[in-house]
């Protein structure tokens, strides 16, 4: 098979996705049974509670996650003060008289 042809590389790869799909949509199909004999072998109430307590789980490791942090923000010194568009990324120099106006990225060399 000639895979420099592009007619035929399409329909080779048409044919791989549809197999992928396929095989997904089947995989999927068989948890989704599986999951529903597991969920329908419990009462009412049994299932309830398994809904309050995966609820509860949810809510506990959302809130929990908003106190400890995966990624914390470096401190910030007193002094700085936050860039703005259009400033100077840097205080000029005593003697420089003429203030800048743009940031150092934006002048052309």
């Amino acid at each position: 098979m000639i895979l420099s042809n592009s007619k035929t590389s399409a329909q080779l790869s048409d044919k791989v996705a549809a197999s992928l799909a396929k095989q997904i949509i089947n995989f999927q199909l068989r948890f989704s049974a599986w999951l529903n004999r597991w969920f329908n072998a419990y009462s009412i109430r049994q299932k309830k509670q398994i809904a309050i307590a995966i609820g509860l789980l949810t809510a506990i490791i959302l809130i929990s996650s908003s106190f400890c942090s995966f990624y914390t923000i470096p401190k910030i010194s007193q002094n700085y003060t936050s860039a703005h568009i259009g400033q100077a990324s840097e205080f000029p120099d005593p003697q420089f008289i003429k203030r800048q106006l743009t940031d150092s990225l934006t002048k052309k060399k």
